[in-house]
């Protein structure tokens, strides 16, 4: 997480110091999963920044930098573990799934002075899922007790994207030369295997019968097990609180900004 900060702190920064004709964008950001994603991942909801600068040479592109941070998965479930030895206990376990977009993009649109001007887009750079979780001690004062409150699950990579979208002109600004926008887009997200978490099932079966198998898990998701111990006894016991999921980087975004260009 800290390289996502440190990288686009430098690249918007260096953008800023160099620009003579530039463009801001803030927004909201929608992300949907697409193929393997759609077993473990939710709809995401986010906000972008975005930034570009225009070539004057080549009328029409520009080079920018974009940074989004959303939530897709946030969740709290009550958990019913049964041990070997008969007891059980019941405790919540919450979970909070975050994701995080730094990349770079070239940008062509063809019709620039035009009220409603589309355009085409190439972008990459890095995108992290981070994940933490917290399972509560139960009120049962001789019940179990989770050996590690808090589990942390992040993983980064590379992506690549293309897109498209168009900007629709609302007015002039402060000087004559500047404008607002509105902007709409699309892209695909394709990147490498990368690891993430959710609360999607939680394998209630063998946390209600510790001695019945783990049911097959689908392809790229295992369980993430957490050890618990019983106070009385001192035994501990694994089970299930949540998923993990290994899957190549395929998703949709959409995004609806407000932009406001210098000229």
């Amino acid at each position: 997480m800290k390289k996502l900060y440190f990288l686009s702190f430098f690249l918007l920064a260096t953008t800023f110091l160099f620009a003579q004709k530039h463009e801001f964008g803030f927004g909201y950001q929608l992300t949907l999963p697409m193929e393997m994603m759609q077993n473990g991942f939710n709809t995401g909801h986010g906000i972008n920044l975005n930034y570009f600068k225009f070539i004057r040479s080549v009328k029409g592109l520009s080079l920018g930098a974009q940074l989004s941070y959303g939530l897709y998965a946030s969740k709290e479930k009550h958990q019913h573990y049964v041990f070997n030895d008969g007891s059980s206990t019941h405790t919540t376990a919450s979970l909070s799934s975050s994701m995080a977009f730094l990349g770079i993009s070239a940008r062509y649109a063809p019709f620039l002075s035009n009220k409603i001007s589309p355009f085409v887009e190439l972008n990459g750079g890095f995108m992290g899922m981070y994940s933490s979780l917290y399972i509560a001690d139960p009120t049962d004062p001789l019940g179990c007790r989770a050996l590690e409150n808090s589990t942390l699950v992040g993983s980064e990579k590379p992506y690549f994207g293309l897109g498209t979208g168009l900007q629709v002109y609302l007015g002039k600004g402060p000087k004559e030369k500047d404008q607002h926008l509105l902007e709409l887009s699309a892209r695909i997200i394709r990147g490498g295997n990368i690891e993430y978490a959710n609360m999607n099932r939680t394998y209630d079966n063998h946390n209600n019968n510790p001695g019945a198998p783990l049911p097959s898990p689908e392809s790229g998701q295992t369980p993430l097990m957490v050890t618990f111990i019983n106070v009385s006894s001192n035994q501990q016991h694994m089970h299930s609180v949540a998923e993990l999921y290994d899957h190549p980087l395929r998703m949709a975004q959409f995004q609806l900004q407000y932009i406001f260009r210098i000229r």
